[in-house]
């Protein structure tokens, strides 16, 4: 009897522990998701996926008017985008060319639109330990899929502001999937509103502009239902986007569960030049499915998840019976 005593307390012990480190973990999350936002700061990180690395300069700044941003990538063609409110602009130089959207969902160092306790029920939540990245300490957040739909994440944290100084994701096997780390990073101070600036928005005449944003669209009144929701996924976004051919229309929806998030894309076939390859393929660290729904339209499901989720969501989008 003893020995279960013994035994009991110490798995007592053991567990209120891993409670309270999922409890520490989620309010270090929550920390780091507004940091991200409301912060000032301008550095240099790398972004690696596979043999594929780039680095990019970023400037970050949030003040009485609002949330603004500039990246510049600084390997291989030029490119930039610029936030300011929602708003973004992508800068093609090369192409001559302007793309402007609407910002769905951010990435490194802000990560998707994290609700901690929203992540419980789908990720193993823990703290690591302490580390350095940039020259700074950084606390070690971990996020262990409890599913198959979903990649595991590991985050660094700067303790002294929230701010994320590197993020990893990782496969079933722990893998490096992709990775993005600050190499020096300056957090908070005075930032000039000119290295907020494109560098090409002072001369666009000739550019090819592009308006991405398209058509917000009510769940009602699409055509499309989506027949086998992902668990914890929620749709954020549904819109009508313009495709390169003339008239022609995709209707694009994401989904995300706080931290992971997919797209889903349905356009027509006709007018296309050459036939869709349904199946799974991969561009990067980016996962894509296709099917073909009644022979007349493409549905593309992409997003940096794992094949069986957007397998899952794909064979059910289906045309709504009306």
């Amino acid at each position: 009897m003893k020995f279960w005593a013994v035994l009991f307390a110490v798995l007592g012990w053991a567990g209120s522990c891993f409670a309270d480190s999922s409890n520490e973990a989620l309010t270090w999350l929550a920390r780091m998701s507004g940091s991200a936002q409301q912060l000032g700061y301008a550095g240099t990180f790398v972004y690696q996926t596979g043999k594929h690395s780039e680095t990019s300069r970023i400037v970050h700044l949030n003040d009485a008017t609002g949330e603004y941003e500039r990246l510049e990538v600084l390997d291989g063609a030029p490119r930039e985008i610029v936030r300011a409110n929602g708003e973004v602009s992508f800068y093609l130089p090369n192409e001559r060319t302007l793309i402007t959207d609407r910002v769905v969902v951010q990435r490194f160092p802000a990560w998707g639109a994290i609700v901690p306790n929203n992540l419980k029920d789908y990720y193993r939540v823990s703290l690591g330990g302490l580390d350095r990245v940039a020259g700074l300490d950084a606390q070690i957040v971990r996020l262990e899929p409890r599913d198959e739909f979903r990649f595991g994440h590991v985050f660094w944290v700067d303790p002294a502001s929230g701010l994320m100084l590197k993020s990893r994701m990782t496969d079933k096997s722990g893998e490096l999937i992709e990775q993005f780390a600050f190499s020096e990073v300056k957090i908070g101070g005075a930032i000039d509103q000119d290295r907020l600036r494109s560098r090409y928005a002072r001369d666009t005449r000739g550019w090819r502009v592009i308006d991405a944003c398209g058509e917000p669209v009510r769940a009602e009144d699409s055509d499309w239902i989506v027949q086998k929701n992902l668990p914890g996924f929620k749709q954020i976004s549904m819109v009508r986007r313009p495709l390169k051919r003339k008239d022609a229309k995709a209707l694009h929806m994401v989904f995300s569960d706080g931290l992971a998030t997919l797209s889903v894309f349905i356009e027509p076939l006709a007018g296309r030049t050459e036939p869709p390859q349904p199946g799974s393929s991969a561009a990067g660290s980016t996962q894509i499915y296709k099917r073909i729904v009644g022979n007349d339209f493409l549905v593309t499901a992409l997003g940096e998840v794992p094949a069986a989720a957007l397998k899952r969501i794909a064979d059910g989008v289906e045309l709504r019976n009306r």
